[in-house]
């Protein structure tokens, strides 16, 4: 049966609205030049021309799926790694000073220490974590990072006896100007590694933070409590990094980066996270098998729980 009149029409609008809309893929050369030269009952179909994403991140599922980063203590650190942290020892004093941080004061064994957030998308800076525990709810905290090359030594505070100095550090303007300048100080730009991206962000603001992802195989994902991160990009321009921190024995928490087109990192928010659904009872057979039922989910909702 032919179709109708209002059938065709119908046919070429939902062609056009689709390959009109966002991110839409462009259809292969057999299939283009066969809309083209098709005749619908006196309608012209006519491709639309597809325009690219703005978006300074590659849209390729296969890129950040690092799930946390690797830390060293300063025995594991490489000997180069070692030698440029020692040479700048003094310079990360002086500068730490100016914060606030003493680190030549001694208080017993509770010295200051520090270990290396290995940031891949920075090649060309090390990132230090000192830290310093005075006692329960007494810590200090801030980031040092080091050029390989030229530039100076930062210093982005984080806590201080346990308070941050102004904002979170997690959203402070000084730490995303930091970040900015050593994006630009890389020379290549913004990483297209968007999540390994963010999670260096989380290590200059004092975090150990590990994303959760989608599992790759179905099997391995038994219960989703938090949402897997995502990369979101915008019609005009720019993106959003939504990833949610799922350490175990810290309290969940959700990151959502905001970069503009060029790759400039705008805005940051650190809230707490959601879990999707409610955890499953010990012992159960339905645990093992990863299949979740009514009588193995508890609502945290509920009161007494």
């Amino acid at each position: 049966m032919k179709p109708s009149f209002l059938q065709s029409a119908l046919l070429v609008f939902v062609a056009a609205f689709a390959a009109s809309v966002c991110g839409a893929q462009a259809p292969d050369s057999g299939s283009t030049a066969q809309a083209q030269g098709e005749d619908l009952h006196g309608l012209r179909v006519v491709q639309v021309p597809v325009r690219p994403t703005p978006t300074p991140f590659p849209l390729d599922v296969h890129r950040g799926r690092v799930q946390s980063l690797e830390f060293r203590s300063p025995e594991a650190m490489t000997a180069a790694d070692r030698e440029l942290a020692a040479s700048a020892q003094v310079e990360i004093e002086r500068r730490a000073g100016l914060q606030g941080f003493r680190l030549d004061e001694n208080a017993g064994a509770d010295t200051w220490g520090f270990e290396q957030a290995v940031c891949p998308v920075f090649p060309e800076h090390l990132i230090l974590e000192y830290s310093r525990i005075n006692g329960n709810g007494d810590i200090s905290l801030f980031a040092a990072v080091v050029p390989r090359g030229e530039g100076h030594v930062r210093v982005i505070p984080v806590r201080r006896r346990s308070y941050s100095l102004w904002t979170p550090a997690s959203s402070n303007a000084l730490t995303l100007n930091d970040f900015n300048y050593m994006v630009k100080e890389g020379g290549s730009g913004v990483s297209p590694d968007w999540l390994t991206l963010s999670l260096c962000y989380a290590a200059l603001a004092g975090g150990h933070v590990r994303a959760a992802l989608k599992a790759t195989v179905a099997a391995d994902e038994v219960y989703p409590l938090l949402a897997p991160a995502k990369l979101s990009v915008s019609c005009k321009g720019g993106a959003a990094v939504y990833f949610a921190d799922s350490t175990r024995d810290v309290k969940p928490m959700e990151w959502e980066l905001l970069f503009a087109q060029s790759g400039r990192l705008l805005k940051v928010k650190h809230v707490g996270a959601r879990e999707l659904v409610g955890r499953p009872v010990r012992g159960t057979a339905s645990e093992a098998t990863g299949v979740p039922t009514k009588e193995s989910v508890v609502d945290l909702n509920k009161p007494g729980q």
